[in-house]
């Protein structure tokens, strides 16, 4: 899946949002104030001297929330986030950050309520937003999944990934042969190895055969490289995903622990999240107090 950027919008002072790559986060000198001063434009935030102030704050958590994202510190991001985008709500790029922060972090809820934001402050970006179907299924709400997914289909075709979390949510809301009636057709997404893995959720390949085709090297992919990792890194990653769509805990809790160790993404990448913070819910879940 790819990453969204959003679009250059009149009188919008930043264009880029600060995305799975993290662009820097950019910082300014810190504006060294004396404590009355600050009093006072704290006071009267829509005074020269508050609106300073709000600007340092904002440039500050924006630097500490970027700088714990990449040390893979997502819980202290989440709260530097979180009390950026609480001074700067309507700030787009924010919003976004937060959203993947969130999920980064495991706080579902937070980060369906960050992209909702998005969309709220600029519609267009609703059927980029894939992110937010990922979020949507981990916290249970498989029907607006669907219809994230579906929405993204209108604007990424060729995807198998679209295709398989939609799946994932349509066969959480009845079940698994019902959700592949619903499977969308996709013919033409050549990375490896997602034409298997599309098979795979189509009931006609096994995890096995996957793995053979994600662990194969060539020419042009050489034993333990970046993209041979990747390979098995989505590999392993979306038979967790098959064996928690047929209820097989023990073989999707392997998998996944496989891909977390494989991940060659990074800490930001948000992808390349998904195996570590599927772990970390599904372990949350089952310490879930009985009622």
């Amino acid at each position: 899946m790819q990453q969204l950027i959003i679009p250059r919008r009149k009188n919008t002072i930043f264009a880029i949002v600060i995305a799975i790559l993290w662009i820097p986060f950019p910082i300014t000198p810190p504006l060294y104030l004396d404590a009355a001063f600050q009093q006072v434009a704290a006071q009267d935030p829509d005074t020269a001297g508050g609106r300073l102030l709000k600007a340092q704050k904002s440039t500050e958590l924006g630097r500490m929330a970027m700088r714990s994202f990449r040390e893979g510190k997502y819980k202290v991001a989440f709260k530097n986030c979180s009390e950026l985008c609480e001074l700067e709500p309507n700030n787009l790029n924010y919003q976004m950050m937060l959203g993947d922060i969130s999920f980064a972090a495991g706080q579902m809820e937070a980060c369906v309520a960050a992209y909702d934001k998005l969309i709220e402050l600029q519609p267009s970006l609703e059927p980029r937003l894939w992110q937010r179907g990922l979020a949507l299924y981990y916290a249970k709400k498989f029907e607006k999944g669907v219809q994230q997914f579906e929405t993204h289909q209108l604007v990424n075709t060729q995807d198998v990934e679209n295709a398989v979390w939609h799946l994932l949510c349509a066969a959480k809301i009845s079940n698994v042969e019902a959700g592949r009636r619903k499977l969308i057709p996709i013919s033409e997404d050549r990375r490896v190895p997602m034409s298997q893995i599309y098979e795979m959720y189509a009931g006609r390949m096994t995890p096995e055969q996957v793995l053979a085709i994600a662990n194969q090297t060539s020419p042009s992919v050489e034993l333990d490289s970046e993209q041979h990792r990747l390979q098995r890194y989505y590999a392993h990653l979306y038979i967790g995903l098959y064996y928690e769509m047929l209820e097989n805990e023990q073989a999707s809790t392997q998998s996944m622990k496989k891909a977390a160790q494989l991940n060659p993404l990074g800490t930001t990448n948000f992808m390349g999240q998904v195996a570590r913070v599927h772990l970390q819910l599904r372990q949350e879940g089952k310490n879930e107090p009985r009622r």
